[in-house]
């Protein structure tokens, strides 16, 4: 009896030392409602650039379409409600044009040094 007491002691203590602690804080709403609209502009910029006329533009520049989904992802939060706001302003056939307009900025940025999005593009001081 008193080994099954010291052995019940023991691995409680352990599972205890192992799990660590847990700790939970507040979360407000608008957090949460920014993270969800940061997700929905995100999966609306890949919804635009996963259509069929907008993949033949990009690869008629040298685009892949993949890439282009690649550097969505790696947006920020700021820059995808920038480029959707810029989207939803230029006229309909203006969509391909700001797409493009991102991807070249994005590709000088990259040829700076400021960003390394595109890994087949080396900064110019490297």
């Amino acid at each position: 009896m008193f080994m099954i007491k010291k052995l019940m002691i023991s691995a409680l203590t352990a599972s205890v030392l192992i799990a660590g602690h847990a700790q939970a804080a507040a979360v407000s709403s608008d957090s949460v409602m920014q993270t969800q609209a940061a997700q929905y502009n995100k999966q609306q910029l890949i919804s635009m650039v996963s259509r069929e006329d907008v993949q033949h533009k990009l690869t008629s520049l040298g685009v892949d379409s993949q890439d282009a989904i690649d550097r969505i992802n790696g947006m920020t939060d700021a820059e995808i409600v920038q480029l959707n706001d810029q989207i939803q302003d230029s006229p309909a056939g203006g969509v391909v044009g700001a797409v493009l307009t991102v991807l070249a900025i994005i590709a000088i940025l990259d040829l700076v040094g400021v960003t390394d999005v595109y890994p087949f593009i080396r900064p110019v001081n490297s």
